[in-house]
C-alpha cells in the first residue's frame, strides 16, 4: 500500500511538473521595486508576466495585493504601451510591516515579494545594503519562480526545478554575464533560464547577495 501511494505520487508531482511546462505557468517580474513603502502614499508597480519566463502575456487582469497580518489592501493593474507590461499601484494605511503579491491573471501565476518596511513619511528613508537589496530583488524579479534559495521565504511555482542557490557561489564576472544573457548557457531539459532584462545595478546585487558568505561553487 505504501509503495502504491509512493509511486501514485511521484507520478501526480511529474505530471504536474509537465502540465506545467505546458503552458500553465508564468514569470513575474517588477521592474524597479522598491526598497521600502511609505505609509499612506501610493506605491507605483510596474511589472511584466511572461509564459514560461520569455513570451510576454498581454491582455491579461493583474491585482496587487498588500497584507500585514489580518489587514490586506489591493489595487488593478492595467496594460501599458508594451503588450505584457503592466502598471498598478496600492497604498498601505500604516507602518509596519507589508507583503506585496501580484496576482498575474494568468492561472495561478503569481509574483510574490519578500515583506517591505513601511514608515511613516516623516520617517527617515532606511539604507538598504547591495546583498539586502539582491535577496529582495531574487524574489521580486521571478527568480524564486524555479530556485529556491535558503535566504528568501519565498516558494515560487516550479520550485525545485532550477538548482537550489542556497550554498552556492559563482565567479563574479560569470555571473554577471550569465545573468545578463542566460542563452549563454544550455538550457536543462526543455526549460531555459529566462532572460529578464535585469539593470546592471540590479544584477550587482543579485550577485552580492547569491555570493555572501557562502563557498566557490563550480558553473
Amino acid at each position: 500500500m505504501n509503495r502504491r501511494w509512493a509511486v501514485g505520487g511521484a507520478a501526480l508531482a511529474i505530471s504536474t511538473i509537465a502540465a506545467a511546462r505546458l503552458g500553465g505557468w508564468a514569470v513575474v517580474t517588477v521592474e524597479n521595486p522598491p526598497d521600502y513603502l511609505v505609509a499612506g502614499r501610493a506605491a507605483e508597480l510596474t511589472f511584466s508576466v511572461r509564459q514560461h519566463g520569455s513570451n510576454l502575456l498581454p491582455d491579461l487582469r493583474p491585482a496587487i495585493e498588500a497584507r500585514s497580518g489580518m489587514t490586506s489592501v489591493t489595487g488593478n493593474a492595467v496594460s501599458t504601451s508594451k503588450p505584457g507590461v503592466y502598471r498598478g499601484s496600492l497604498m498601505v494605511p500604516r507602518a509596519g510591516t507589508w507583503q506585496i503579491t501580484i496576482h498575474s491573471g494568468f492561472g495561478r501565476s503569481k509574483g510574490a515579494m519578500l515583506p517591505l518596511q513601511a514608515i511613516e513619511p516623516t520617517s527617515r528613508v532606511p539604507v538598504v545594503a547591495e546583498a539586502e537589496r539582491g535577496r529582495l530583488l531574487f524574489a521580486a524579479k521571478g527568480c524564486v519562480t524555479c530556485h529556491v534559495h535558503g535566504g528568501v521565504d519565498v516558494v515560487g511555482e516550479l520550485r525545485n526545478v532550477a538548482p537550489d542557490l542556497t550554498d552556492r557561489r559563482f565567479p563574479a564576472a560569470y555571473l554577471a554575464t550569465f545573468l545578463a544573457n542566460p542563452a549563454i548557457k544550455p538550457p536543462m531539459a526543455d526549460l531555459r533560464m529566462p532572460n529578464l532584462g535585469l539593470k546592471q545595478p540590479e544584477i550587482a546585487a543579485l550577485i552580492a547577495f547569491i555570493n555572501s558568505d557562502r563557498k566557490l561553487s563550480s558553473r
